[in-house]
Formats: structure tokens, C-alpha cells, sequence
């Protein structure tokens, strides 16, 4: 489906003069539910990986160098998108950006204490004429169980003007807890049921900026109506002494971890980190 339409809407809420006052930008996480931090990531490590992405789609035929691709879309029945997905899913780079140390910051004070990297890293690619399967207005939490202290890092792979679309979030819709759901026609999976209370938030994002938001924050994806491809990734994060789904420790859609890793160095310290940590796991 489309993306619910914004009557109006307003800046995302901004902690970025806060990156060095963890207690302050933790009350603002809390508060509102979601927070944007300006410039978060390193350009030239999303840059890198967009690049790596694109390569991938190219090489598999799923879209073709230096034109629009209308339509393209994530489809895990689509051959050509289940190859793609795996070769990303095999690529050190990308899931070496979680780890990064500018996030890991932000992350530590957003969730107040030790963090837990979940490893379920989500690549997005999203072309131009889409609308139909634009995701719904939605909260992660009835994808991620576990805890609800489960906080989304989502960013672009690139500049994400208006024409792009981008994440729109409602704030403070966390407060409301699990909300009821409904599958969603066109995208697939949930969407939220019932009437939306509160304010839509959306603004441009440039290149390093990340938006990190709650479990329980009611969010959606914005139509791409440009010329060009969306690629973003989704990262995942809590406190480690806080309960986690075993799926949430599972690559995304495709693969096992051995399969990911075969062909990376031996001792990387990125194979199966998380289970150097003590965790209170919850089976599916």
C-alpha cells in the first residue's frame, strides 16, 4: 500500500547537541520515543557499502548499471532478490557497521548500559514507482519479541531528499505499548490497526544521519518518488541483561552464520560475537 498520508508533519527530535551527555540524551530517547542524530555515522563507511549493495544487484541481474529501476522492490520470492540478498548478507563491510564506535556510543547511552548488537542486520533497496508496497504505519516490536527496550537504528545509504521518501515516525507513540495489528495488503507483514493518534515527524536526512527509534514507536516507510534507488540498512540494539528472541540472533532471511562467514578471515572477531556475552535468550 501507499504510505498513510501526512497531513502535516514535523521535524524529527534532535539529540545531536547532545552526543556527549548520555543522561540527556537518553531522557529525550525515552521521551519521545525516537531521536535523530545528525551526522552520526561516517559518510565514507556508508558510501562504501551502498557501492558494495549496488555491485551485488548488478552482478546478479536484479537491476542494471546506470538506469532507473522501476518497481524494485524487496521480494523474498523474487530469485533474483533472494540472490542479491545473500551476497549482501555474506559481506564483512556491512556487518561491520553496527559495530561502528560513533554508534556503539550512541547506543550505550541510549539503552543505559551494556549493549547488545543483535545480529540481524537488514539491507533495503527500494526503486522508484513502489507505492503500492510502501510499508504500512507499523512497530518492530511484533518482529523482534523479546524485550520492548529494542531500539532501531534506520539510515540512508545516501542523501534522502524529499523525492526519496525516507522513515516517517509518530513520537511518543511508544507510550501506547503493543498496539493491535492487521496484515497489511501490498508490502506484506503488519500494519497498525485502528485510527493513529499523534503527529507524523519526517524531514530530509543527509548522509551519515541516523534515526533511532523504540520498538513500540508507530513508524512507515515514505513513497520513493524520484528517479533513483533507496538503499538503507536496519540495526538493532538493546541492554544485554534484557530477554532476547533466538530468531533476533539469526541472519536475516537467508543463510547460516557458518555460510556468511566461510570465507572470512579466521579469527575475525566479528564471527559470533554476541555469544562472548551472557544472555537470557527466549526460544521461538
Amino acid at each position: 500500500m501507499a504510505m498513510q498520508p501526512m497531513p502535516s508533519h514535523h521535524p524529527f527530535p534532535d539529540g545531536t547537541a547532545l552526543f556527549a551527555d548520555a543522561p540527556a540524551l537518553r531522557a529525550l530517547a525515552q521521551r519521545e520515543g525516537v531521536v535523530l542524530l545528525r551526522g552520526l555515522i561516517p559518510a565514507t563507511e556508508l558510501t562504501f557499502v551502498q557501492q558494495l549493495l549496488h555491485a551485488a544487484a548488478v552482478e546478479v541481474g536484479w537491476i542494471s548499471a546506470g538506469t532507473s529501476q522501476p518497481g524494485v522492490r524487496e521480494n523474498g520470492n523474487d530469485p533474483q532478490w533472494q540472490a542479491w540478498y545473500q551476497q549482501v548478507q555474506k559481506l564483512r563491510a556491512f556487518h561491520a557497521l553496527p559495530h561502528l564506535q560513533s554508534i556503539q556510543h550512541a547506543m550505550q547511552a541510549i539503552v543505559g548500559g551494556e549493549v547488545l548488537t543483535h545480529p540481524r542486520h537488514i539491507a533495503r533497496c527500494v526503486g522508484p514507482q513502489t507505492a503500492p508496497f510502501t510499508t504500512p504505519p507499523h512497530q518492530d516490536v511484533w518482529y523482534i519479541g523479546g524485550t520492548t527496550e529494542v531500539w532501531t537504528l534506520w539510515a540512508p545509504l545516501t542523501d534522502c531528499p524529499e523525492e526519496l521518501g525516507g522513515l516517517a515516525v509518530v513520537p511518543r507513540s511508544h507510550s501506547s505499548g503493543t498496539l493491535p495489528s492487521r496484515e497489511a495488503s501490498g508490502a506484506g507483514g503488519r500494519g497498525v490497526s485502528g485510527e493513529l493518534t499523534g503527529a507524523w515527524a519526517w524531514e530530509p536526512l543527509q548522509l551519515g544521519d541516523a534515526l533511532i527509534f523504540h520498538s513500540q514507536t508507530v513508524h512507515q516507510g515514505c513513497d520513493n518518488r524520484s528517479e533513483r534507488m533507496r538503499y538503507s540498512i536496519d540495526l538493532r540494539y538493546q541492554r544485554a541483561d534484557l530477554p532476547v528472541r533466538e530468531d533476533s540472533l539469526r541472519p536475516h532471511y537467508t543463510h547460516t552464520w557458518d555460510e556468511i562467514y566461510r570465507d572470512w578471515p579466521e579469527a575475525d572477531p566479528l564471527k559470533y560475537y554476541w555469544r562472548q556475552q551472557q544472555l537470557e535468550v527466549e526460544m521461538v
